[in-house]
């Protein structure tokens, strides 16, 4: 009866092998191949107890994997795309040409220097730089995640674009700085002065998805895990903006928003990544290619652009629960 059911289990998982001599066949009261001798015909009840054992293991780790939670922590380096800006507020209705963000990265806050400053502390890498965490679950190769992406963007200098529409109801249409560098005199009609317009403060960019791992190499010293994936999500936050006072060059006009919902969209994936051999811990690179849809505060209206980005994550992974980690061993008989 034993027999069969270590043949059960081999057939079900289509993974045995057999050699010249089959030892199965043997047991089962088989002709002896020739020239074989047996000193040993108690070995049988050992050899299907071994093989029972090893069927039922891999019986386990094949056909009925069950579901390990993943944590990924990264600092990400985001590179923003240019866009056609659209501004509506009291005082500007302006579409803006190739209009450029840029990062403020704030990594400052994983030197201890900054740590020491009045106010600092070294909790606050966590947040204040642009990071990324994920949380996943895992069976069978499908990973289901939610990620939480801390982007901040800002206004980036110097820019000369094309612009149309008015500006306090000044007609405008050609190529002019989007910040008009100090000159010592007061605004002229139709200048703009755009000092700042950034989404930093409470930005938040969360996605839920689906990705399949690859196990590209494994070896006794850990192995290497390439994961394409999808996601769709939110973009959360409260917008600055700054320009100055009409007829003024030294006096401004700012306004921030309330926290709330700014856009909406998806990202492409992919991650590869070391693990030790249990895969407790691993290091991983990520590249995220991101387009979302925006509208939300400018002044006292909105504005509205499609935000671009490639995101490039380095970090590490934390094996939060793994029941293979946790498994009893099996005495010996």
């Amino acid at each position: 009866m034993k027999q069969l059911l270590v043949l059960a289990i081999i057939l079900s998982c289509s993974a045995w092998s057999q050699d010249k001599i089959d030892v199965l066949d043997i047991c089962q009261g088989k002709p002896i191949p020739k020239d074989l001798v047996i000193l040993d015909k108690g070995f049988c009840e050992e050899f299907v107890k071994a093989e029972l054992h090893s069927a039922t293991s891999q019986l386990d780790g094949q056909c009925s994997d069950k579901w390990k939670l993943r944590l990924y922590a990264s600092n990400s380096f985001t590179t923003y795309f240019h866009t056609d800006l659209s501004l509506h507020s009291s005082r500007y209705n302006l579409e803006i040409k190739d209009y450029q963000w840029a990062e403020r990265s704030s990594r400052e806050f994983f030197l201890p220097s900054e740590w020491k400053k009045p106010g600092h502390n070294p909790g606050q890498f966590i947040d204040e730089p642009t990071n990324t965490f994920t949380i996943s679950i895992e069976k069978n190769g499908n990973e289901f995640f939610l990620s939480s992406f801390h982007p901040k963007f800002l206004q980036a200098n110097d820019q000369v674009k094309y612009m149309k529409g008015t500006i306090d109801g000044t007609a405008v249409d050609g190529v002019a700085p989007i910040n008009k560098p100090f000159d010592g005199y007061d605004q002229v009609p139709g200048e703009s002065e755009l000092v700042g317009n950034q989404n930093t403060y409470r930005e938040m960019n969360f996605e839920i998805g689906y990705g399949k791992r690859f196990k590209l190499l494994d070896t006794k010293f850990g192995s290497i895990t390439y994961t394409p994936s999808v996601a769709a999500g939110i973009i959360t936050g409260q917008n600055t903006t700054v320009v100055v006072k009409p007829g003024e060059w030294w006096d401004f006009d700012g306004y921030t928003a309330a926290y709330a919902l700014q856009g909406y969209g998806g990202s492409v994936k992919n991650r590869i990544e070391f693990n030790t051999k249990k895969e407790r811990f691993g290091i991983f690179y990520e590249n995220k290619l991101s387009l979302y849809h925006q509208k939300h505060a400018f002044l006292d209206r909105t504005q509205e652009y499609n935000l671009g980005f490639v995101a490039n994550n380095v970090g590490l992974k934390f094996m939060i629960y793994n029941p293979k980690n946790h498994n009893k061993k099996v005495p010996k008989t």
